[in-house]
This record gives structure tokens, C-alpha cells and sequence, in this order.
């Protein structure tokens, strides 16, 4: 159908009806007010364009381009509707409309459809259709129709062909762009089918059996440097020191005294208790709870008999059920003895009755039952303190220019020197050296522009083993000494020459065959591999 029309536009008689149909839209438009939009005289039920069977009314028409107006007078609010139509309002209208129309049955066409479902899921999806609780709300969509002057119809249709976009052409979109020349070739694979010959030219097969010597050697290996040189690599040397290496002193009487008296309460008698508990609206209600309580009534029984159900309380001290109650309540439920029934007393909920049901007393520590764990944790701390003195002490002879092998020798520390390592500490030169893992920060550390023989520092095991240690060597990217990979250089010079030897074959046969000659008869003059179809 559009097609026909545009074909028709395409003839004189065709632009001429065109062009006064158009004549007829704007006049109508342009003699109606922005409140009262006319229906175009006698032609408000005409259709002004037809795709597949469906056709697109002067109504609809004349409410889409109204929803335009109405959005470019956002941007312009002097703008005035026959301006808007003769700047193109109308066509573009019109045009949205058409194609909006073709894609919805283009989609239905290939199978796809949304479901009334999917569509009332969308709706209540949007939150300007949401209410005071958050969910969709009629009335709030109501409200949103007639203020945008929109049917539900027109509504459904929107989001119909949201979802058949998505469906149709996001999937298309989010595939990754490929160049034509690429793609080309692979879509003429559903198109056509080839039949060829080929034969196979095995390099290895036409590489050279002779030994070059050191000169061939040298030459290739200076043409393909980059290909066998090492990355950079640096020599360290390093001192690991830990607690083992931290003398502190030892903990005397006076000091455990001292720690005892200041951590008193720590060492004091203390007492827990657990309670059952429950809460009543009223004095009168808890008092008849607790009178059944200290009768022969159990105490969940009392507490059901009142409506009410009791519940067991945390295990805690006094300070615990201070900040949970008032010092008053705590002072009394902890003078209760075990199985004693305390209040009612008043709570923040109402009042309270308590029946005691775990007390637990830890006595008081002397100084001579204290005396072990503070001795521990004291010696603990010295020792802490030892090795940051330790570890300071280190520092400061780095900071003052101090050499590394000094720092181990006055230290009495054990100095390592490693082989030449890479950044992840193998050693390419000694296949069986390993770094051991608690020592990769100072690789980390060697290899973050650290300049040769500048001492640091390095945290190994947090507040317990650390290491002094420089770079005493930084080897510049390069390849191995040649013997070293002779044979390496060897195998890979023969496949070199196999490889020339097979391209200087196979241009032999591709001229050969571009002259006429056929492929198999080509190939048997090279001495090359039988051809496989």
C-alpha cells in the first residue's frame, strides 16, 4: 500500500491531488483554535492513509499532530499551530503514524505478538500510575489519561509495540557490528556452493637436515632478537627478620601488680542471670499474675490465665539489665534468689514481673590467680613492642644511607642473593630456583621503580616477619648467550628455511595454474603432496 502511494505522489496528477489534500488538512487546522480542534469540515471520517487493511482516520490524525503541537510548544511557547503545519508538523505526523503502523503488522507478520498480559504488566509497572501504597491505582491512571487526552486503546498500542521492538529489533541491535567485507563472504555461503582442489605443502618436510653454523646463527638470531629476548630481570638480596630476632624484657612483678590493679574490674566477682518475664498492661493485671506466681500457680500458667504469654530474657550482668530496665528494677531482680518472684515493677510497656530462673557467680580473682594470663598478655605486648623498636631501629638505617649487607651484618641477620628474577619471581636462567611465597612483596616491591642498591623495606607476615633487601642488579631486556639456546636456534632456523622453501613451491604451482596447467599437474611438478578435492 505505501508503496502504491508513493508511486502515485511519483505522477503529476498524483502531486497535484497531493498537494490539495494537504491544502485541505492545513486549512482545516489553521481556521480551528488549539482548545477545539475542528474534524476538517465533511471529511472527519475519512481515513488519510491505509497500511496493510488498517487505515489511519482524520481523528487520529488530528489528535497526533495536537500531542506534537502541544510538545514543540514546550520548546517554543510562541509558536502558533499553522506554523507548526506549514513547518512540516502535519507530515511528520503523519509519517510517525505510518511507520509506527507498518512496524506493529510487520512484527505480527513474523510471528510476534504481546500478549495482553505483558501489556498490563507495563501499565502497572510505570510509577506515574502508582498510588499512595506505591502499586498501580485506576484512578491515578484515569487521571493520567485525560490529562494527556489519551484513550486506553491508544495506550495499549504504545506498549504493544514497545514490547514487539523489543522482541524484533533489540536483538538485532545488540549484536556486535561487523565490517561488510567480512560478512559478506560468509552470507554468499547460504547462497551458493564451491567445489575445489587443494594440495598441502608441509614446511617441515622441505626444511634443511644440515646444521648452520655460529655465523648463520648469530645473523638469525640478531634478524629475530625480540622473539627470544628475556624481559627484564633484577638480582636481589634480602634479610628476613621476625619476632625470633626481637629480644624483649622479661615481665616483672611489679608490672602484673600494676596491670591487676588497673584492670580491677576485670578481676572482680560478677553474676549473671537469666529471667522469665512478663509484661502487663496494667498494676492489676501483673499483680493477680504475680500473686498466682508466688501461690501454687506455675508462672507461664499465671501468665496465660491473664491473656499474656511469659518469655525467657538475655543472660546478662547488671550493667546489661540496667540499660535494658533502670537501676531500681536491676537493683531488685538481682537481690531475688533463684526461682524468686520479683514485682510487679513498672516498665516502658506497662509493668513487669520476673521470676529468676539462672543465677551464675564468678568469683573474684586474687593476684596470684590473675597472674598467669596478665604475665601472657603482657609478655604479648613487650614483645609488640620489641619489634616495632626492632623494625624502627631498621629504618632508620635505611633512611641514613645505610647499605644492606651493613644492616645484616650488624643485625646478625642471614643475607640472601637471588638469581636473576622476573617480575613474577621465576628465575628463566634456573628452571629449579622458587622464590618462597612469603617473599613475592619485596619482588612486588624490587620491580616498582626501585634503583640498584637503595635498601627497603618490606611487610611479609602483618606485625610479625619483615625483610631489608635491594636491588643489587637490574639486567636490561635481551636474548640468552647463543650457545645457550643453540639448539633451540637451530630447530627454529630449519623450520625458517622449510617454511621458504614451501611458499617458493606453492607460487610455482599458483603460476602454473594461473597459465592453464591443472592443479594436480601443477603440484606432481613440485614434487609436493597428492591433491584432495
Amino acid at each position: 500500500m505505501i508503496t502504491a502511494i508513493r508511486s502515485m505522489f511519483s505522477s503529476v496528477i498524483g502531486r497535484v491531488l497531493a498537494l490539495a489534500f494537504l491544502g485541505l488538512i492545513g486549512l482545516a487546522f489553521a481556521l480551528s483554535d488549539l482548545g477545539n480542534i475542528g474534524n476538517f469540515g465533511g471529511v472527519a471520517g475519512g481515513d488519510v492513509a491505509k497500511v496493510g487493511s488498517e487505515g489511519i482516520g482524520v481523528g487520529e490524525l488530528r489528535q497526533q499532530v495536537q500531542r506534537s503541537y502541544d510538545q514543540a510548544r514546550q520548546q517554543q511557547p510562541t509558536l502558533t499551530l499553522p506554523a507548526f503545519i506549514e513547518s512540516g508538523g502535519l507530515d511528520n505526523a503523519l509519517k510517525t503514524m505510518i511507520e509506527a503502523r507498518a512496524f506493529t503488522l510487520y512484527a505480527q507478520e513474523l510471528g510476534f505478538a504481546a500478549s495482553k498480559r505483558q501489556i498490563d504488566g507495563r501499565i502497572a509497572d510505570q510509577p506515574q500510575f502508582a498510588g499512595v501504597t506505591g502499586k498501580f491505582d485506576q484512578k491515578a491512571y484515569a487521571a493520567f489519561l485525560q490529562q494527556q487526552g489519551l484513550s486506553d486503546a491508544e495506550v495499549r498500542e504504545d506498549f504493544e509495540r514497545q514490547i514487539l521492538f523489543e522482541q524484533l529489533v533489540q536483538p538485532v541491535v545488540a549484536l556486535p557490528a561487523v565490517a561488510p567485507g567480512l560478512a559478506r563472504p560468509y552470507a554468499a555461503l547460504l547462497l551458493e556452493e564451491r567445489r575445489g582442489d587443494a594440495t598441502f605443502i608441509a614446511a617441515s618436510a622441505l626444511a634443511p637436515t644440515t646444521t648452520p653454523d655460529d655465523t648463520t646463527l648469530a645473523a638469525y638470531l640478531s634478524q629475530n632478537r625480540a622473539r627470544y629476548s628475556l624481559p627484564e630481570r633484577r638480582v636481589l638480596r634480602y634479610a628476613v627478620f621476625d619476632r625470633s630476632a626481637v629480644t624483649a624484657p622479661p615481665v616483672t612483678d611489679t608490672e602484673i601488680a600494676a596491670a591487676y590493679k588497673q584492670n580491677a574490674a576485670r578481676f572482680a566477682a560478677t553474676q549473671t542471670r537469666r529471667f522469665l518475664q512478663v509484661i502487663a498492661p496494667t498494676r492489676a493485671v501483673a499483680d493477680k499474675i504475680a500473686a498466682a506466681a508466688r501461690g501454687s500457680q506455675s508462672f507461664d500458667a499465671a501468665a496465660q490465665a491473664a491473656g499474656l504469654s511469659a518469655s525467657f530474657t538475655q543472660l546478662g550482668d547488671e550493667r546489661f539489665f540496667t540499660a535494658q530496665t533502670s537501676a531500681a528494677t536491676t537493683k531488685q531482680i538481682f537481690a531475688a534468689p533463684r526461682g524468686g518472684i520479683v514485682g510487679p515493677v513498672e516498665a516502658p510497656l506497662g509493668f513487669a514481673v520476673y521470676r529468676v530462673e539462672e543465677v551464675n557467680i564468678v568469683p573474684a580473682r586474687t593476684l596470684a590467680q590473675a597472674t598467669p594470663e596478665l604475665r601472657t598478655q603482657l609478655a604479648a605486648t613487650k614483645a609488640q613492642e620489641a619489634m616495632v623498636d626492632y623494625y624502627n631501629a631498621v629504618q632508620d638505617a635505611i633512611n641514613n644511607g645505610a647499605a644492606v649487607d651493613e644492616v645484616a651484618t650488624e643485625r646478625k641477620l642471614k643475607l640472601v642473593e637471588t638469581p636473576p628474577l622476573l617480575p613474577s619471581g621465576r628465575a628463566p636462567e634456573q628452571a629449579s630456583f622458587a622464590l618462597p611465597a612469603i617473599l613475592a612483596p619485596i619482588v612486588g616491591q624490587a620491580f616498582q621503580g626501585a634503583t640498584e642498591g637503595e635498601g627497603q623495606l618490606a611487610t611479609l607476615v602483618e606485625n610479625e616477619a619483615f625483610a631489608v633487601f635491594d636491588v643489587k642488579q637490574v639486567i636490561a631486556s635481551a636474548p640468552p648467550p647463543l650457545a645457550r639456546i643453540r639448539d633451540t636456534l637451530v630447530a627454529d632456523w630449519q623450520l625458517t628455511q622449510g617454511h621458504r622453501a614451501a611458499r617458493e613451491k606453492a607460487r610455482a604451482i599458483v603460476k602454473a595454474v594461473e597459465g592453464g596447467q591443472q592443479l594436480s599437474a601443477a603440484a606432481s611438478g613440485t614434487g609436493v603432496g597428492a591433491v584432495q578435492t
